[in-house]
């Protein structure tokens, strides 16, 4: 049983018009095009045949297979999305994620396949929308699944922010809009829509399946809830609605506590005012908490409890706690999260650099220094160490800069094309053990270089650099960078 609307409205017009009034609400939405998230089932066909008929703006559907079913299922349901984008007029990319890439995500994050297939769908969905240049993503996440959400996430004992549920559109990293355009309508009204309109749908073999979650709530609680508790579909969604307005005063609380707090964000870090932090409560410090692990970069899934009990050592007077993906660190009368990349132990370093200078960290000596192209502007402060011979140009970067070791999933784009710096150090030929030394040095842009000629001990195999895109003017400065002790 979906969720009903009983309002006798003509299916094409309720869903049509409701998808029409969210651009309305939010016209900023349309001003770079929409890219559809295009699976080929009732949900996703039903919102691209909307959009299709109604036109706001310029649309691109994007299918991406996940390699999770059999291999017919997936060329028949490929084929079925090519010949509906072609009826529909509307453009479409196919990517296709290679075999086993999943579970090894999956097995790596230590999360569900589930999780795993979703982080690796956005992360196509972004670079899609990068690439044509569209600004907002659309979704078809429809009232059903907003239901199903809110009752995923009771049972997992999620926050506040969890139980509000999904939201109609959002900013994604980099600016994306994440629009829901459907997540007004239930199942049974899309359905009626797709018959409407002579719509045909692929089917997932997957979603009969009981060992997801998500499908285990579908097949067996819901209907359980539905046969005995007939008004839980408005009372779930109405406590969501209450926890959305509980949320936005949360959120100006939590405003001022940062404020109070002094808290800054700087590059791939987070500090703030101990004695600020230490006066909040304790729902606000793990909020401060998980804005600071969300500036580091650090991937994966919150842990609340992680989070709780960082916050409660610092209650007790630790000076350093674990947080999940990075490390917490009491430095006088500031506290500062940084990535776990950052220690020692770990054969790893990182340093922040806001200017040339000399920088140190336990063994390792960083220099940076300004050079004309005519010859040195200043004497080297770092004694002991071989003039640097590994140099960035002025413009090619900016500062603040990171210069670090490598870490997994790294990529630099080099000639138009992004490489993995993985690939990169093996076909330098560096021996294992020494790619970890390799200078990685990074921006806010991404990664601006490698610099194997960095290092002042010598690297078995190739010695070379390599370097971000630059098509800026080479005559100015540069900026030299040695390191030592790594």
């Amino acid at each position: 049983m979906s969720a009903r609307s009983g309002d006798g409205i003509d299916p094409i017009a309720r869903i049509e018009g409701g998808v029409g009034a969210f651009f309305v609400r939010h016209p900023e939405t349309l001003g770079k095009g929409l890219l559809v998230a295009y699976s080929g089932g009732v949900d996703s066909t039903t919102l691209l045949a909307a959009l299709a008929a109604l036109k706001p703006c310029a649309i691109r559907a994007v299918h991406v297979s996940h390699g999770l079913r059999p291999a017919e299922e997936l060329r028949a349901e490929r084929a079925f999305v090519e010949k509906t984008c072609l009826s529909l007029g509307v453009a479409l990319t196919v990517a296709t994620i290679r075999p086993g890439a999943v579970e090894r995500l999956a097995k790596e994050r230590e999360i569900g396949v589930e999780a795993a297939a979703r982080e690796l769908r956005y992360h196509i969905l972004r670079r899609t929308a990068a690439r044509f240049g569209l600004g907002t993503l659309c979704t078809a996440h429809n009232a059903d699944d907003q239901l199903e959400t809110l009752l995923a996430r009771f049972i997992a004992s999620s926050s506040a922010d969890g139980l509000a549920g999904i939201r109609g559109l959002r900013r994604l990293r980099g600016g994306l809009f994440l629009a829901r355009p459907l997540l007004f309508a239930p199942r049974e009204d899309i359905e009626r829509y797709a018959e409407a309109k002579g719509l045909g749908h692929s089917a997932d073999s997957t979603n009969a399946a009981d060992r997801y979650a998500r499908n285990k709530i579908r097949h067996k609680l819901i209907p359980l809830l539905d046969g005995g508790f007939p008004g839980w579909r408005s009372g779930v969604l109405g406590s969501a609605e209450k926890l959305r307005r509980d949320r936005h005063a949360l959120r100006q609380l939590l405003r001022r506590a940062l404020a109070d707090c002094g808290f800054e964000k700087g590059l791939r870090s987070a500090s703030f005012s101990l004695d600020g932090f230490l006066a909040q409560p304790e729902v606000l410090k793990v909020r401060i908490l998980a804005l600071g692990v969300a500036a580091t970069g650090a991937a994966g899934r919150l842990s609340y409890r992680a989070l709780r009990s960082a916050a409660r050592s610092l209650d007790r007077g630790a000076g350093a706690a674990d947080l999940p993906g990075a490390r917490l660190l009491v430095r006088g009368e500031k506290a500062e999260i940084l990535p776990i990349l950052d220690f020692r132990g770990e054969d790893k370093y990182f340093f922040q650099i806001p200017s040339e200078g000399l920088y140190r960290c336990g063994p390792i000596s960083l220099e940076l220094r300004w050079e004309s192209r005519g010859g040195r502007d200043a004497p080297s402060p770092l004694q002991g160490l071989p003039e640097p011979k590994a140099f960035l140009l002025e413009g090619a970067f900016s500062f603040p800069l990171l210069v670090r070791s490598r870490k997994p999933g790294d990529a630099i784009l080099c000639a138009g094309t992004t490489r993995r710096l993985d690939d990169i150090l093996s076909s330098w030929r560096l021996e294992p053990s020494d790619r970890d030394a390799v200078p990685i040095v990074e921006d806010r842009d991404g990664i601006v270089a490698v610099l194997a000629s960095a290092i002042e001990r010598p690297l078995a195999g190739a010695r070379r650099d390599k370097f971000r895109d630059y098509g800026g003017d080479a005559s100015g400065r540069r900026l030299y960078i040695g390191i030592k002790g790594v």
